[in-house]
């Protein structure tokens, strides 16, 4: 959804999200008059910074390169992989569960 800066004449200044079907409706009120729009530049993310590749030396300077880098090379980037599903053993062993209960209370 869009954020839409409001401002009041008294200067006020006021971050509204609504969707763009509901742009038109009643503006939000401050100091008893209805606030006004403001024209705000939109926000930008910047692609990332230049970097020189550990695997070859070469210069990174786009995501794209990057993520073509990465799988060119077989290199798996931390935070992103995808982790195999752990698969418990617990309750594959019948009275597993209750024995280790019993050993825990008994140590208690």
């Amino acid at each position: 959804m869009p954020i839409y800066a409001m401002q009041c004449p008294c200067g006020h200044q006021e971050d509204i999200v609504r969707t763009v079907a509901r742009m038109n409706e009643s503006l939000p009120e401050h100091c008893g008059a209805p606030m006004t729009r403001r024209i705000v530049a939109p926000m930008v993310a910047a692609d990332i910074a230049p970097y020189r590749s550990m695997c070859d030396g070469s210069w990174i300077t786009s995501r794209s390169q990057h993520r073509a880098h990465l799988k060119q090379h077989g290199v798996i980037e931390v935070g992103n992989e995808k982790i195999p599903e752990r698969k418990s053993t617990i309750g594959n062993a019948p009275g597993l569960k209750e024995t280790l209960i019993d050993v825990v209370n008994a140590k208690l």
